[in-house]
């Protein structure tokens, strides 16, 4: 959603010249063969990444093998997007602990748009169908803005699609996730849960504790699933609004801070912590 507006002028530049958890606590192992949670152990579907931040990506470097530290736009330099008050950096913004990967967000001088520096993932891998999935705990404090999503590796924007948005501002809280599907063709929900403001609320405090967001991903079809339940089946093109299809797509991790819908954040949400266990891609 926090994405159209700048995405809709950067598209037009562009084309002128985006149940339950399987395993118990967050100090748990990883499954050896893990599947998407939700699924059935018996799959189709073979495990093609596995950024997993306790086990196999545990230092700066490894990090930055797999994953950039900006998004796409300005040639992979650009910081933010619309009217978010935080700035996407690398001091200290990427966080190793024993939980995985603490994205932090926090206040470099006096609070004002442009004053909050955080940190976000854009991994380096593109792909297209498929399970996305993360395991991760939002931030508690007002302003905050953490998303899981996926967006055109060619730059043209729509289409896209939030895995999940949380979104903290006194009227949305931490007890809401929002699940987008930006197209000019989505239809025909079937079974669900969300609300009329692509809201699912499951009455789980998601700053509690973790938890799993995933989309399964296919050529007509969009199905998104909170801890494995799914919570919404759409019909879904991924395709540009002339038509063209818009190719492979890149995974982003993004804790944004401020704008229009989170709000602007008090002192006492800062610093922030977006905490991300792992994200894993199946596809057939």
């Amino acid at each position: 959603m926090r994405r159209a507006t700048f995405l809709r002028w950067m598209a037009g530049s562009v084309l002128g010249a985006s149940p339950l958890l399987r395993s118990g606590d967050s100090n748990a192992g990883p499954a050896a063969d893990p599947v998407p949670v939700g699924f059935p152990r018996k799959t189709d579907y073979r495990l093609v990444k596995n950024w997993d931040f306790r086990t196999t990506i545990r230092d700066q470097a490894a990090l930055q093998a797999e994953f950039h530290t900006r998004l796409i736009y300005g040639n992979g330099t650009l910081d933010h997007l619309n009217d978010e008050w935080s700035r996407y950096r690398d001091n200290d913004n990427h966080r190793f602990t024993t939980s995985g990967l603490s994205l932090v967000a926090r206040s470099r001088g006096p609070l004002a748009p442009g004053s909050v520096e955080s940190g976000m993932l854009r991994s380096k891998w593109s792909g297209r169908y498929g399970v996305y999935e993360v395991r991760m705990k939002a931030p508690a404090g007002q302003g905050m803005w953490p998303a899981f999503w996926l967006n055109p590796q060619d730059q043209i924007w729509p289409p896209e699609i939030d895995v999940v948005e949380i979104v903290n501002n006194g009227r949305d809280t931490t007890r809401d996730s929002f699940h987008f599907l930006h197209s000019s063709r989505v239809s025909g929900e079937e079974g669900s849960q969300l609300d009329r403001r692509h809201a699912y609320s499951g009455h789980l405090d998601y700053a509690e504790g973790f938890h799993v967001f995933s989309v399964e991903w296919t050529k007509a079809r969009v199905r998104h699933l909170v801890d494995g339940v799914t919570i919404a089946d759409r019909s879904f093109d991924w395709v540009h609004d002339d038509g063209r299809d818009a190719g492979p797509a890149h995974v982003l991790v993004t804790l944004a801070v401020g704008g229009q819908w989170p709000g602007p954040p008090p002192p006492s949400s800062l610093p922030g912590h977006l905490d991300v266990e792992y994200l894993r891609i199946w596809q057939r």
